[in-house]
């Protein structure tokens, strides 16, 4: 029996209950990124079966914002000032791995025959919301382009869990940075989430607001000595909502709309992953810090999901958020000026 022919409200308890426990046991196997693992699993699954449930917007947009908050409570004034030390090699790995991704989408673009610009759209690292929905003012065909940005996240995040798994060795518990989570950081959270969610309804002109509000505005109030620890049964939720998210969108029709295409989709992700090993690995040296913080920080993943994996792998979070942050805000202001030109030099390269 399909899924779609269950009863809605059965739909959501089969969603998230085998979601929440599935994350719980990766994470006592001690696997990276557990908590947004298993409900992403489990809504590939249930999008397989022609699940209708879908998690509602404002939801994931609070989810994103207690990402956020737990990137911002592992900041501190220390660490900002190393990186504004160190920012002209920020500025360079920021913009190899905006190439990279750009590239990647080029040489899928030639061996898939999906549409160039789509495909370029498609690999362009950041917030896959902000640039799916940026490709749609563009007018391109949206479900492939979310398509893409699917694989390329899946793909991230099975590569960078193996990563931590040989480098880092087991996860590490979400810590909570400085005090411990009480009344007053919760209602902090929550509503830094809340005003995240709004900004992203409202403040369009900002990209991924959802993330980065919370992120900059609990960024300040940490610093300035506030108590912005996030509790694990919150942090739990918010990767519910998440996982489950990345999950759902792999639908049926979008699995037709690029099956062809997949194999190409999927080793154009992989190389792109290689090149992005090759530029961590460098970074690693020059800017001396530990490879799997230099990973994280070159990978085109969404901010939230890097977030998760670098808190459980114990990695310099303002080193990686700040790269990974850099990158969107440029993927949002020459995205669209670096697609269309790499399709023109796509169509060049055509055989009459």
């Amino acid at each position: 029996m399909k899924v779609s022919t269950l009863p809605v409200p059965l739909q959501w308890f089969l969603l998230l209950a085998p979601g929440l426990v599935l994350g719980q046991v990766l994470q006592l196997l001690s696997l990276p990124a557990a908590l947004m693992l298993g409900p992403m699993m489990v809504g590939i699954v249930m999008a397989r079966g022609g699940c209708e449930v879908r998690i509602p917007g404002v939801l994931h947009r609070m989810a994103q914002g207690v990402a956020g908050c737990l990137i911002a409570a592992h900041l501190d004034s220390a660490l900002l000032v190393r990186m504004g030390e160190i920012w002209p090699i920020v500025i360079v790995f920021v913009a190899l791995t905006f190439l990279a991704s750009c590239f990647a989408g080029w040489m899928s673009a030639r061996t898939s025959g999906v549409d160039g610009e789509v495909a370029i759209w498609g690999f362009l690292p950041g917030m896959a919301g902000t640039v799916i929905a940026m490709a749609h003012e563009h007018g391109l065909d949206s479900r492939l382009v979310a398509l893409i940005q699917t694989v390329r996240l899946m793909v991230v995040i099975a590569t960078m869990v193996v990563a931590a798994l040989f480098i880092v060795g087991a996860a590490v518990a979400h810590p909570a940075a400085g005090s411990a989570p009480d009344l007053a950081s919760i209602s902090i959270v929550l509503g830094l989430a809340l005003i995240g969610a709004l900004s992203a309804r409202y403040l369009r002109f900002i990209p991924s607001a959802a993330s980065l509000v919370p992120l900059t505005l609990g960024g300040a109030l940490q610093v300035a000595g506030f108590n912005l620890a996030v509790p694990a049964w919150l942090v739990a939720l918010a990767y519910l909502a998440f996982g489950a998210h990345i999950g759902l969108r792999m639908t049926p029709d979008i699995l037709r709309a690029g099956a062809r295409a997949l194999p190409s989709l999927v080793g154009a992700a992989f190389l792109l992953m290689l090149l992005c090993g090759v530029s961590g690995a460098v970074l690693s040296v020059v800017a001396g810090v530990d490879l799997m913080s230099a990973l994280l920080a070159t990978v085109p993943g969404s901010i939230d999901s890097i977030a998760l994996i670098a808190v459980n792998a114990g990695a310099d979070m303002t080193f990686v958020m700040t790269l990974q942050t850099l990158r969107l805000f440029a993927v949002s202001i020459f995205g669209p000026f670096v697609a269309r030109s790499m399709v023109h030099m796509l169509h060049r390269w055509k055989p009459s």
